[in-house]
């Protein structure tokens, strides 16, 4: 038996992201599979150690916390998934990151979110695509974008 992994983008607004992958990959009879849960801080650079280190000083602390955002949110909800996990910190371009993780670990496929709404979304669509975008036409591996959870208002 191999396990497969499947790579899922996250990051603090959205945490709950890997726990809809891990439904997608259960709904199609992924059993074997290990999820592997990377965020990417777009402030930082990866050393040649691999260490990451922030590009400005001044936001290294801001950028930790916001690290720690990120793994309590998945931590809460992972707590009940029943597929295994782990999480990673990515540095630099988002793109890049994914799909190198997604090489190191042979991952069956990419899942993200679709891009954000309104202006921010808007403005990092028209300066430099989306995530999904620029996976999509760069990856040799499926690439899944899940829609924004549905509200329930």
């Amino acid at each position: 038996m191999t396990v497969r992994s499947v790579v899922v983008g996250v990051d603090h607004k959205n945490p709950d992201l890997a726990r809809r992958a891990a439904s997608l990959v259960q709904s199609l009879g992924g059993s074997l599979i290990e999820l592997v849960c990377v965020w990417v801080d777009e402030t930082a650079v990866s050393d040649s150690r691999g260490f990451t280190v922030s590009v400005d000083p001044d936001i290294a602390v801001s950028s930790d916390a916001y690290g720690a955002d990120v793994l309590a949110g998945l931590n809460r909800a992972m707590a009940d998934v029943g597929l295994p996990w782990s999480a990673l910190r990515g540095a630099g371009d988002p793109a890049a990151e994914l799909g190198r993780v997604a090489d190191q670990v042979e991952a069956a496929m990419i899942v993200v979110g679709a891009r954000r709404s309104g202006l921010r979304g808007w403005t990092t669509n028209i300066v430099g695509g989306t995530v999904a975008g620029r996976l999509i036409h760069n990856q040799p591996r499926p690439v899944v974008v899940l829609p924004g959870a549905a509200s329930t208002s």
